[in-house]
């Protein structure tokens, strides 16, 4: 499998925009100014080989993030206290809670069934 961002794995969950990074950084930096730092570091490394095919707009470049799971987490309470704020925060922070909560269920999927959590 190659890493390059077609339309097979820029839907991975845990591959984010550029775009999205950026956004996800500026909601949350007055809450947690180190945790948006961990998220606009992830911009700062190299991207995923582009499509030969996409357009050419640094903020479509996409990287793979190696969060971890308390840092999706914190990210997503983050952007859950914006959905109260002004109308279009409020939609930009629900869109970036869906791709943020899918890398969460994905990283929920990858543990061991041992370590998976049980539902009361």
């Amino acid at each position: 499998m190659t890493d390059a961002p077609t339309a097979d794995n820029a839907h991975e969950p845990d591959v984010f925009s550029r775009g999205s990074l950026t956004l996800t950084y500026e909601l949350i930096r007055k809450s947690d100014a180190e945790l948006a730092l961990a998220v606009r570091n992830i911009c700062q490394g190299d991207s995923l080989p582009r499509n030969p095919k996409a357009e050419n707009n640094k903020n479509s470049d996409y990287f793979r993030v190696g969060l971890d799971s308390f840092q999706v987490r914190a990210i997503v309470e983050g952007l859950m206290t914006l959905e109260n704020a002004d109308p279009g925060r409020a939609i930009l922070a629900k869109a970036l809670i869906e791709d943020w909560m899918q890398l969460a269920q994905k990283m929920i999927d990858e543990l061991p069934n041992e370590e998976k959590p049980t539902i009361h």
